[in-house]
C-alpha cells in the first residue's frame, strides 16, 4: 500500500526503514531519501511506527 503519494513510497519501505532503525517520521523520509511533500502521509507513518516498535507515544508526539 502506498504510504506516501507525493514520494511514491509504500508501508513496506516504511517497515524496512523502521527495520533500518527509524524511530521519528523525519527518520523515516531520510532513511527512504525523500522530504515531507503535503504531509498527509505523516500520520500513517506514526501509526505504522507505533505498531512496530510498540512505542504508542510516538503516534502523538513525533514531529517532522
Amino acid at each position: 500500500m502506498y504510504v506516501c503519494l507525493c514520494n511514491g513510497f509504500t508501508n513496506r519501505c516504511v517497515d524496512r526503514a523502521i527495520d533500518s532503525g527509524a524511530r521519528t517520521v523525519g527518520q523515516v523520509y531520510q532513511n527512504v531519501g525523500c522530504r515531507p511533500q503535503c504531509g498527509t502521509c505523516r500520520n500513517t507513518i506514526r501509526e505504522q511506527l507505533a505498531a512496530r516498535t510498540g512505542e504508542a507515544e510516538l503516534a502523538v508526539t513525533d514531529a517532522v
